[in-house]
């Protein structure tokens, strides 16, 4: 929507499940968090069953870097 700010926008609509288990990513939603055709997500089941996460690869490499270089992760805990 045009001249509309999304910063914090949370919902963006509803999809539905073909029957090959397949959704449409709201146009919206994309051009906000920049998904382009071709992009790969990762895909995470959430810890409550609720649903699940979508994380553009790219940033998933981020994240991994830094528990890389986070020595405290990698203690014991207990």
């Amino acid at each position: 929507m045009k001249g509309e700010c999304r910063k914090s926008r949370l919902v963006y609509g509803v999809v539905t499940v073909s029957d090959k288990g397949q959704i449409a990513i709201p146009a919206d939603l994309r051009r906000d968090l920049g998904i382009n055709q071709g992009d790969k997500l990762f895909v995470i089941k959430r810890a409550d069953e609720a649903g699940f996460t979508l994380i553009k690869l790219e940033k998933m490499d981020e994240i991994i870097s830094g528990i890389q270089g986070d020595e405290s992760f990698f203690k014991k805990r207990g």
